[in-house]
């Protein structure tokens, strides 16, 4: 088991994989990158300080400068090695933010408390058959919201060819969504024999949520057979 560090400063390794897909919890996760990439900003700020600041002259004889000493030309910080600090720094900080807030873009979420539409679940097919992804149904709020099933519109595309919203399951088809509940529900989408390329689009809906929605874009990227 990885170690957190101090306490209080936990690691993105701490996090559990299923919340990934919790907004809160990314949120906390951006909020501990910035902390760590202002810490390491404090850390090279106070080396270049150090490497920049006099040397405190001391009181005695052993202080006094020797002729030699006294020609020595004032040492300077190592300004190349400093900028390639901030570099490093910087490179690791946008890593962490990519590794973060990366979205996987054949997942899918619906926040049953929020009533704008989720990011598109884009979705790619080179042959008949299904497709097959998974969307998570979240649900923040204090209270019970029951139970919701899944449903979705025709996937159409823009010459009139259509996917028909009975190829499309969800497993399980229903799940209860209690207070401070996440819930991931498998999609699968049949490819029709013969689908012409090209994007289908469509809804996803939640049941008893009117306001709740997601578009869909489906690419089959040649004809299938």
């Amino acid at each position: 088991m990885s170690d957190g560090g101090p306490q209080g400063e936990g690691t993105l390794s701490d996090i559990p994989w299923a919340a990934a897909f919790d907004p809160a919890v990314n949120v906390r996760a951006l909020g501990e990158i910035q902390a760590r990439g202002f810490r390491a900003a404090s850390s090279i700020v106070d080396r270049f300080v150090r490497m920049s600041r006099p040397a405190d002259p001391a009181s005695g004889a052993d202080s006094a400068e020797t002729p030699t000493q006294a020609r020595q030309p004032t040492a300077l910080p190592d300004v190349d090695q400093v900028v390639a600090a901030w570099q490093k720094m910087l490179g690791q900080v946008v890593g962490s933010l990519r590794s973060v807030t990366a979205t996987p873009s054949d997942t899918a979420t619906l926040d049953l408390g929020n009533s704008r539409a989720g990011a598109p679940l884009l979705l790619e097919a080179t042959e008949a058959g299904s497709v097959c992804t998974e969307v998570w149904l979240h649900n923040g709020g204090t209270e019970d919201l029951g139970t919701v099933m899944l449903r979705c519109s025709d996937l159409l595309a823009h010459d009139g060819s259509a996917i028909p919203a009975a190829g499309v399951r969800f497993t399980p088809g229903a799940v209860p969504m209690v207070a401070r509940s996440s819930r991931g529900v498998t999609m699968e989408i049949d490819v029709p024999g013969g689908a012409t390329a090209g994007c289908y689009r469509g809804t996803l809906l939640a049941d008893g949520h009117p306001d709740v929605w997601l578009p869909i874009a489906l690419t089959v990227t040649r004809s299938a057979p």
